[in-house]
């Protein structure tokens, strides 16, 4: 295996979670779980959610959620509100496009 490949962004998991799936991703040796769940509630400010999460040592994770009439829609807003967050909480920075079209082979947006 090219060492290029091994750092390459995959899904390491996925499994049903509150309604909805939740995959876990890996690139460059740091993990991403990302969980896409449908309105649950009225209240509820849209149609989907994805809750982005990462570990982040010594604060401990680091989420963010928005909503989307889509999943994609859900999933490009949370990529945006993430890179928001990249230089006040040292997140690292993720290719929010290779993110979608890796979701997209497993059918998750």
């Amino acid at each position: 295996m090219q060492e290029k490949d091994k750092d390459a962004l995959k899904i390491t998991g996925q499994c049903r979670v509150r309604g909805g799936m939740e995959y876990d991703l890996k690139c460059e040796g740091v993990n991403l779980s990302l969980v896409v769940s449908p309105r649950m509630n009225a209240d509820d400010v849209d149609d989907w959610r994805v809750e982005a999460r990462a570990k982040r040592a010594p604060d401990g994770p680091f989420v963010a959620s928005e909503w989307g009439p889509t999943r994609k829609d859900a999933l490009r807003a949370v990529g945006r509100a993430w890179d928001s967050n990249v230089p006040t909480h040292g997140l690292r920075m993720f290719d929010w496009e290779a993110v979608e079209k890796i979701l997209l082979t497993v059918r998750a947006i």
